[in-house]
């Protein structure tokens, strides 16, 4: 019975992420169709600013509701922002280390996901244009 009701708990958590996800995808879809990025990625960068935005709207909202692990943050914060953008996690995680003022580990984490990331792009764009050419 425990184990019945701690797997439909879980499902539904998948199925909020699920749901939200696919709806912070579907804005990210319209919103790089609205936003030219012709000679630099202002779609990305738009959606990558709102969803930071977005998420440290969320997240105080639901610490000062006392709802921070409720079903509204696996469908707004993990589902929706998520979907939206994976930079607003990256700066509620970089605020979380501000807030501690662990303003070193901050520096390194943007420095080290931020370099990582572009490199393994590279890296990625490299290694396809190797095999197909």
């Amino acid at each position: 019975m425990l184990l019945t009701v701690i797997f439909l708990d879980k499902m539904k958590e998948l199925f909020l992420v699920f749901l939200g996800g696919g709806l912070g995808s579907a804005i990210r879809l319209i919103l790089n169709r609205l936003v030219p990025s012709d000679s630099f990625p202002y779609s990305t960068l738009t959606v990558n600013l709102i969803g930071s935005f977005l998420i440290g709207l969320i997240i105080s909202y639901l610490i000062n509701s006392n709802m921070l692990k409720s079903d509204y943050y696996y469908f707004l914060v993990v589902g929706i922002c998520g979907g939206l953008t994976t930079f607003s996690a990256f700066s509620m995680e970089n605020l979380n280390f501000i807030k501690s003022n662990e303003i070193l580990n901050s520096f390194i984490y943007i420095f080290i996901s931020v370099s990582l990331c572009i490199a393994l792009a590279y890296l990625g764009f490299l290694t396809m244009n190797k095999i197909f050419n």
